[in-house]
């Protein structure tokens, strides 16, 4: 049962009702997306077992008399020799033996169709009660699946027989009642609680109640559901399947859309910035110490406030608007937005972005204020009371001389003193600077259907002053809104006669075209706050990518893939790496954004285009003066070059300035810096892959690879995304094989069967609990740069064997120390990611013809 205030309740047993439908018989299986030429034949999916647990703590009442085996004769295709951890072992009906152990338990069935399917490993708190893996009894259900018990209790782990598709409703009505915050999707807390008579925790057998809270990246989340669902609509659509399904698949992709263009309204701002997130001042999160906008919010991050009245338009009016914010069009602010006072806004200074770049606080990323917005507050602060000068931050300290900025909060406390977190603050000891931005426009009323009745206005607006967003935006975002911008515009806004299709269609052009002109604007290539400077991660400038690089060229050690100026210190910008990933958000954006306003805003679509153009230019720039979106195309065609060159400089760094090589090879004791070094040696890049880069490298591929038109430059794009395929293939993640399948039509080699196992071993309930890693089927390798502590598998393990996770984690990372035995292990309240990782390439997968489910 699901306890939902998104639509309708659902009542006890309506999961296991729902499973319970077929496909239309008439139902055409076609591929109404196949690219046209396209090599690959459809893969055809089947019925597969997926396992189901149910947990019953030692002493509860069991459903049944269960026969327990405690002996292992059964075990008999292995020599007593190598049995001596095993404790108990059956061979059930089917032939398939269970073997109970003191490490866990194993499944092996000689059947299996997959050779990697015949040995499965079970152990930890997912399968066996509190992680207590010492095995002392195992019974047959008699089904295909087994009772396991243990002191600490017994786990029975059913092999249900279904199709993706029938999974695929587990997670759609999951994330109806666990995961959806207003229309936006992530990953959750939950708390369930059994129904009445039920003696252990079987997930179909009670209530789910939530409390969705806001997530960093709230837009890139829910545009990768929103992706999906749009593919689902399309897919259910041409296939002729059921009106009901149809419009429900409809309703889902719509809704979440709707959710993320929000975002790009929510501020106020008027200029197509793209908040993070936002709440309800009713939501736990958004409260402060004092109830007001003095006092600290413990939720972190750099939050705004919406104070929107005719006295703060007053106010709004005359209060000096830093130059970034003021409209060029005249309009004038209703209002205004007061930054909360929290840890990021009072203490982020940032990195130092390039190593020439001085201390001036345009060359920190964080989230100090311009000099230029500076220099307007302070035209009409009184004297005593100057930013800068008298009232100020410490950050940092450079050769012995303190950095100051100006931080966004500023209270007695940190004034002239060291940037911290003060927690102190409230209306009789308010902030010494707290920073405002104007407001302009109110959120447009399409968007009140996502809010209660209580956050709408009299006017049947939304009451802005019940709205806190979050700025500070990343490039994560605008991948995921770039990406849907063109989905929702190409594959659900395609009948525009239905009014409510035709309307989002509006939002959907013009919230690129705002976007659009904010990173054009003033040739700037990034996303610009309410600092004055970019947001800290939003930056698309080829400064950031190729500082020095031309000079670092000229360097004995470029040879070694060590870059260094002259005096051999380390001289790569801070974006260097970023560089391939964002010339393709870039290229994507601009692409995307010319085909989106190219019918209501022709001429900008063709300024987009131009832009987009010059990416396919001979060569980017190395030194000043820097061509923004120049060559891009050749940078993003460096991406295991520029992995392997910050590699080997961290590695040289390291070794006090000297390249690695066999004889200097040290351990120093700290793994990453030890990952750094090994993987130099021996050129081994993909222990420096970041896994979140990864992931947002789909975005900008998959709408390159669609929308390019000219075959040689969609070869060039391809180039691009091979390099990142390299790792993942080995990944068996369909999110980048069916990617791959795309941007490969004519080939007919793509293993898009291990992609579907991906699928086929994907739980129904992806919840936050640990599984083992300590078996004999895999060799730990050295963690990855990024994985501090936690060693790798040598293979992917298979979905229901490993953490449950998004894409843009390690998959190959252990959770060493991840549990230990706890007999009161707590199975009602957990954290539950959300089925987007299985959902969107699946009806991508439909929808292209890469994939077709089972008859």
């Amino acid at each position: 049962m699901f306890n939902t205030t998104k639509r309708t309740k659902l009542a006890a047993g309506a999961l296991a009702a729902a499973m319970l439908f077929s496909l239309p018989v008439a139902q055409a299986f076609g591929s109404a997306g196949k690219p046209a030429g396209a090599k690959y034949q459809a893969y055809q999916l089947e019925a597969t077992p997926t396992k189901h647990v149910s947990y019953y703590k030692a002493g509860a009442a069991l459903p049944e008399t269960i026969d327990w085996v405690t002996a292992k004769e059964d075990l008999t295709f292995l020599p007593t020799a190598v049995t001596g951890d095993v404790t108990s072992a059956l061979k059930d009906a089917d032939g398939v033996y269970w073997i109970g152990t003191t490490n866990g338990l194993q499944r092996v069935n000689f059947k299996e169709k997959d050779a990697r399917d015949i040995v499965q490993y079970m152990a930890g708190p997912r399968y066996l009660y509190g992680g207590d893996d010492v095995v002392t009894g195992l019974a047959s259900d008699g089904k295909g699946g087994v009772w396991v018990r243990t002191a600490s209790g017994v786990t029975h782990i059913e092999l249900r027989v279904k199709t993706i598709y029938e999974k695929t409703h587990v997670y759609e009505m999951l994330n109806d009642a666990v995961q959806d915050r207003r229309g936006m999707v992530t990953g959750t807390e939950y708390t369930f609680t059994p129904n009445p008579g039920e003696t252990g925790i079987d997930f179909d057998k009670g209530t789910f109640t939530s409390n969705p809270k806001t997530d960093d990246n709230d837009g890139l989340w829910t545009a990768m559901y929103a992706i999906g669902e749009i593919f689902r609509y399309q897919t259910l659509k041409t296939e002729g399947a059921k009106q009901s399904e149809i419009d429900a698949a409809k309703a889902d992709a719509i809704r979440a859309t709707k959710a993320v263009l929000l975002l790009d309204y929510v501020s106020g701002r008027g200029n197509g910035f793209p908040a993070r997130s936002y709440m309800l001042t009713s939501e736990n999160a958004a409260q402060t110490s004092t109830g007001d906008d003095y006092g600290y919010q413990s939720q972190n991050g750099f939050w705004f406030h919406h104070r929107v009245s005719v006295t703060d338009a007053v106010y709004a009016a005359s209060n000096p608007i830093i130059p970034t914010m003021q409209r060029s069009d005249g309009a004038q602010p209703i209002g205004y937005s007061i930054v909360r006072v929290t840890k990021d806004a009072m203490s982020k200074k940032g990195d130092t972005l390039f190593p020439s770049g001085g201390t001036n606080v345009m060359n920190y990323n964080g989230l100090g204020l311009s000099q230029e917005a500076i220099d307007e507050l302070n035209a009409v602060r009184p004297a005593g009371q100057k930013l800068g000068s008298d009232i100020k931050t410490r950050v940092d300290t450079v050769d012995g001389v303190d950095v100051y900025q100006v931080m966004p909060v500023i209270t007695a406390q940190t004034n002239n003193n060291k940037a911290g977190e003060d927690t102190s603050t409230s209306a009789s000891n308010p902030p010494l600077f707290q920073l405002t931005v104007p407001v302009y426009e109110q959120i447009p009323t399409f968007f009140n259907d996502l809010f209660p009745a209580s956050a709408i206005g009299p006017d049947n607006y939304i009451d802005m002053n019940q709205i806190v967003y979050k700025a500070d935006t990343s490039s994560d975002e605008v991948a995921g809104h770039s990406a849907l911008f063109f989905t929702a515009y190409k594959y659900l806004c395609d009948d525009t006669s239905d009014p409510q299709l035709a309307e989002l269609k509006n939002y959907v052009t013009e919230a690129a075209h705002r976007m659009a002109d904010l990173i054009l604007k003033n040739d700037n290539y990034y996303i610009e706050d309410a600092t004055g400077k970019s947001t800290q991660w939003s930056r698309w400038l080829a400064k950031y990518f190729n500082d020095g690089r031309g000079a670092m060229e000229s360097q004995p050690q470029w040879a070694s893939k060590v870059g260094v100026d002259a005096n051999g210190d380390d001289a790569l910008s801070y974006g260097f790496e970023d560089g391939p990933l964002n010339a393709l958000q870039l290229m994507a954006f601009l692409k995307t954004a010319s085909y989106v306003t190219a019918e209501a805003y022709p001429l900008d679509s063709a300024r987009y285009q131009t832009a987009y153009d010059q990416a396919f230019e001979p060569e980017y720039s190395k030194a000043e003066p820097y061509a923004n979106g120049k060559g891009y195309i050749h940078l993003a065609q460096e991406y295991i070059e520029r992995r392997l060159i910050r590699q080997a400089t961290n590695a040289y760094n390291v070794l006090d300035n000297e390249i690695v090589t066999r004889d200097n090879y040290r351990h120093t004791g700290d793994e990453q810096e030890d990952s750094n070094i090994n993987a130099t040696l021996h050129n081994d890049w993909t222990q420096y892959i970041n896994y979140s880069d990864e992931e947002l490298g789909w975005f900008p591929v998959y709408q390159l690879i669609l929308l390019e038109q000219n075959p040689a430059r969609r070869a060039e794009i391809v180039a691009a995304y091979d390099q990142w395929y390299e790792n993942e293939v080995r990944e068996e993640n369909p999110f980048y094989t069916f990617l791959y399948q795309l941007a490969h039509p004519e080939d007919k080699t793509v293993d898009i069967a291990s992609a579907v196992r991906y699928m086929y071993r994907m739980p129904e309930y992806l919840i936050s609990v640990p599984a083992q890693y300590n078996r004999q089927d895999v060799f730990f390798i050295e963690n990855g740069d990024r994985d501090k502590k936690d060693k790798q598998v040598n293979y992917a393990l298979p979905t229901d064997e490993r953490r449950v996770m998004k894409n843009n984690g390690n998959p190959f990372r252990t959770d060493n120390g991840a549990y230990s035995v706890d007999p009161n292990y707590n199975y009602t309240y957990k954290t539950m990611e959300s089925g987007t990782i299985v959902t969107l390439p699946y009806w991508l997968g439909r929808y292209f013809g890469i994939i077709e489910e089972a008859r």
